[in-house]
């Protein structure tokens, strides 16, 4: 029998275009000290997955995901987010039967955020509020199995998980990073 380990996947989407950031690419801002990508690419390195995959669309996002040993898989810049999605799909190991979905801009989760989830099993998500995210804990059968296009990303998945399989996390951990002023959120 495989372990756990084996049969779960950790996949970072990475390959946003960053339009509302400006002219930088926003993965590779400074944020406490390293660039913004590498937060979640250490965080899904040591979550225990059996395989650890970024999709990105720009070299030095990249390797910025080679450093922090996970497997990079290219998409084109500027396509939609379940193309992303798919990439990553396309990219796991016979093996795996469970996929956690992270975001690249969501400097802010902890190791704990994660554990919750890998605890409850899947399928599972985070909650803010009423506004099911990720990161996201999702049958493999149901990731391939569904009709993803266009920028809908995971939303069609997360709509159907039970209520009961949404995590309500602290809303601080669950922001991304979409402008420059996010990088700096108020203090309160």
């Amino acid at each position: 029998m495989q372990g756990l380990a084996e049969r779960l996947a950790v996949i970072v989407l990475a390959a946003g275009a960053s339009r509302r950031f400006g002219a930088a690419d926003k993965l590779l801002e400074p944020l406490g000290g390293r660039p913004l990508a590498a937060h979640a690419f250490a965080l899904a390195g040591a979550c225990g997955a059996g395989a650890a995959i970024a999709v990105t669309a720009r070299d030095g996002v990249a390797d910025l995901a080679r450093a922090a040993g996970l497997v990079s898989v290219s998409v084109p810049p500027g396509g939609d987010q379940s193309a992303s999605v798919r990439a990553g799909l396309a990219a796991l190991p016979a093996q795996v039967d469970a996929v956690l979905f992270m975001l690249a801009d969501m400097p802010w989760l902890r190791a704990e955020d994660l554990a919750a989830l890998l605890d409850l099993g899947a399928p599972a998500c985070a909650r803010d509020g009423a506004v099911r995210m990720p990161p996201a804990l999702l049958p493999r059968a149901w990731c391939e199995a569904a009709p993803l296009s266009g920028d809908s990303g995971l939303r069609p998945l997360l709509a159907r998980i039970a209520p009961d399989r949404c995590l309500d996390r602290p809303s601080g951990r669950l922001r991304d990073v979409d402008r420059p002023s996010d990088l700096f959120p108020a203090q309160g």
